[in-house]
Order: C-alpha cells, then structure tokens, then sequence
C-alpha cells in the first residue's frame, strides 16, 4: 500500500468537504438508530452477535445493513473522490474506499446494538 494514505487521510480532516466529515457519520448513526428500533421491535438477536453467528442469520443482518447504508457509502465514496480530485487532480480509489467505510460503515456497526438496546428497555417501561 502506498505510504501517503495515513497522510492523506489525515489532510482531510482541514480541506475541502470537510463539512461531510460530520454529515456522513450522523447519517450512518441515524440509520443505525432506525434499524437497531426495528431489531428492537422484531425481537432480533443483537446486531453483533448476528454477524458472528450462524451464516443464515448473517446473510439477513448483512442484507438489512446494505439497504441502510447503500446509499450513504456511496455518497461517502463520491465525496471522497471529489475531494481528491479537487485536491490533487487524481483519484485514488482504495482511500476513497477506506474513507467510506470509515465515515459510515464504522459508526453503523458500533452504533446498531446499542440502540437496539435502549429501545428494547424504553419499551419495557
């Protein structure tokens, strides 16, 4: 891999577009927030555990997160790639790829099971 990605990752934070470092996240949590109160009200085994479970159960929780983030990751990718492109006239895909997945994919995964959770007890009481 080339060296530069830790370092270009980095200028992003100061550059142009900076303004989708903070929208492309919150999309993600809000999808996560929908999806872990469906979980919720469907009784579903917690977002993580499905993932690390049985293939049938992984292939369902794959499939529901794909239709949450489709969208969002491919807004993250085109942003990434215009921001590169306005920056440095080329792009480069893998970075625009690790950016996505970690504006969007990151805060989703980490974000789905605790919501589901707190619905669950705010439904109990």
């Amino acid at each position: 891999m080339d060296p530069e990605i830790g370092t270009n990752l980095v200028e992003r934070f100061n550059g142009p577009f900076s303004l989708r470092l903070f929208l492309q996240p919150t999309m993600a949590l809000l999808f996560a927030i929908r999806d872990g109160r469906k979980d919720a009200a469907q009784d579903a085994m917690p977002y993580l555990s499905a993932l690390m479970g049985e293939k049938d159960e992984r292939r369902q929780t794959l499939a529901s997160a794909w239709a949450s983030l489709s969208k969002v990751l491919v807004m993250a990718f085109v942003l990434d790639c215009a921001f590169q492109y306005a920056t440095g006239g080329s792009i480069r895909i893998v970075e625009a790829v690790l950016m996505a997945g970690f504006l969007c994919a990151i805060p989703y995964t980490l974000m789905r099971g605790p919501a589901a959770r707190f619905a669950k007890r705010k439904s109990q009481n």
